[in-house]
């Protein structure tokens, strides 16, 4: 998690679409967050709005993945090609996203590889008593972390809806509780989020009395 430093304030918002690529029926979402906010902490929005784990390095990429501009974590420098890796604590979204219509990719886990396109549906004011960030809808239930990417998923998928599988009782073992790839809680998200946003904006401490 990002840390707990700079308060989020912004005059603007964005509204984005994030799409996981690869992955049939859509997995999607919408969420609000401020035009402003900084790469490293849109890494966590999309980490709790998604449902992903947080487990594994990430990439923004504006452009192409080989020749695109690349913005990460200090964690890693780049990944074997192309530019390096530009710090993502340094950079906005208002910076690589300004407008209605921008796009870039958000690269999860550079193993199985989770690629998310990004869309920017539109930039409003900012709105009264609007908590941000805000999962405005979501399309459909998160793939577990480490299960091999949009192939593995796919084929995890096959194995749950046959119980004759012979690896259908090892899958369901390895997911722990019940998995359904159609359910998703936005309520559920939303709260989360807000616990993003109370980290990042603690309130401020009581001054103690002075003693007399």
């Amino acid at each position: 998690m990002s840390e707990a430093c700079t308060p989020v304030t912004t005059d603007t918002l964005h509204l984005l679409k994030i799409t996981l690529k690869n992955v049939q029926p859509t997995i999607a979402r919408e969420v609000l967050v401020p035009s402003d906010l900084r790469l490293d902490r849109l890494h966590d929005v999309i980490q709790i709005a998604m449902g992903w784990g947080n487990a594994h390095l990430h990439e923004f990429i504006v452009g192409t993945l080989r020749d695109g501009e690349h913005y990460g974590s200090a964690m890693h420098d780049s990944v074997g090609f192309g530019p390096p890796t530009r710090a993502e604590t340094k950079f906005t979204l208002r910076q690589i996203a300004p407008a209605k219509g921008s796009k870039f990719i958000y690269w999860y886990d550079f193993g199985d590889d989770w690629y998310h396109d990004i869309s920017v549906k539109s930039v409003i004011a900012q709105i009264p008593d609007q908590p941000v960030p805000y999962c405005v809808r979501a399309a459909r239930a998160c793939p577990p972390d480490d299960c091999g990417g949009p192939w593995g998923y796919a084929n995890l998928l096959a194995i749950l809806t046959d119980p004759k599988h012979e690896e259908h009782a090892d899958m369901r073992d390895w997911l722990g509780d019940e998995f359904d790839p159609e359910a998703v809680d936005v309520d559920l998200i939303n709260e989360d989020l807000a616990g993003l946003a109370g980290y990042w904006n603690p309130p401020p401490r009581k001054r103690k009395p002075a003693s007399r």
